[in-house]
């Protein structure tokens, strides 16, 4: 559990330490639990591990002292911000066309709000593919669409992220049209539900162009994130991306795969700052 205390000390020290403190005691799990106010449906969901595959790209997790891992956590700060000044807990993770990198700026993200000891729900929005189940290393597909079609019990189709509290819901195995279904009451329902047990729901869309799907997702959602990857996505595709979108909701736009001219610089501070504690990690930061 070493990586799961140093990213939550990062992030959250108090939190860090009342986890540390607990794991020693055989009512480890409850304890937690009873920190972050979890509830029974919540407490049931079976567990499973984050990744720590370099090809994932999580450096939220096996990173914490990257960039990039450090411009998640401003990226978390600037919603935190947000939430104290509005209603915010349901944000839309979105890209123009396929391979902008949204669904690893999503994990990434709900990592990074987890290990601030929030309630975070990581959503898997694509009905189309379902990729992030896989990529996470989930067998059971059931989720979102299974309780909309079946009435399956939310106690049955959440997972949650061992070590932290995070949960992920995935698609479901959607037998009607997915545009259909995401358009129902049941949807609606469910995600009025979700917003009540959850501090922050992060939703991993599909492509805003040429699908519908993300466009009525962000109808649902209360702000947008749009996830442009440097020098490769089309600025046609951008465009339109953004004309299927309402404004008001765009609540920044993530650079995917740059690299920034302050990332020496951060690396040297970092460093120095560290007087002399061994920090763990890859000198060089991967891009997001």
């Amino acid at each position: 559990m070493s990586r799961i205390f140093e990213a939550l000390q990062q992030a959250n020290p108090e939190l860090g330490r009342s986890l540390s403190e607990a794991s020693e005691s055989p009512d480890s799990l409850s304890q937690f639990s009873s920190l972050i106010g979890e509830t029974p449906v919540m407490q049931e969901a079976p567990q499973f591990s984050l990744p720590i595959d370099s090809a994932m790209r999580l450096v939220a997790w096996t990173e914490p002292h990257s960039l990039a891992a450090e411009n998640l956590r401003g990226l978390a700060a600037r919603l935190r911000q947000a939430q104290q000044r509005r209603p915010l807990n349901r944000v839309l993770v979105a890209s123009s066309v396929k391979g902008d990198g949204k669904t690893t700026i999503s994990t990434n993200l709900a990592i990074t709000l987890a290990a601030h000891g929030e309630r975070t729900l990581l959503l898997d929005g694509d009905l189309h593919q379902r990729s992030l189940t896989a990529n996470l290393g989930i067998d059971d597909e059931r989720g979102f669409a299974d309780w909309c079609e079946r009435s399956e019990s939310l106690a049955n189709l959440l997972r949650r992220a061992e070590g932290l509290p995070l949960w992920f819901l995935p698609a479901g195995i959607c037998e009607d049209q997915p545009l259909k279904l995401l358009e129902s009451l049941r949807a609606t329902e469910l995600l009025k539900q979700l917003g009540n047990l959850f501090s922050w729901i992060v939703i991993d869309s599909p492509p805003l162009v040429p699908l519908t799907d993300g466009s009525v997702w962000a109808t649902m959602s209360d702000v947008v994130l749009l996830v442009v990857r440097e020098r490769l996505t089309p600025r046609g595709a951008l465009v339109k991306a953004l004309e299927n979108v309402e404004k008001a909701k765009v609540f920044a736009m993530v650079m995917n795969d740059a690299t920034p001219q302050e990332e020496r610089y951060y690396v040297e501070y970092r460093d120095k700052s560290a007087s002399g504690r061994a920090i763990s990690g890859a000198a060089r930061t991967d891009r997001l």
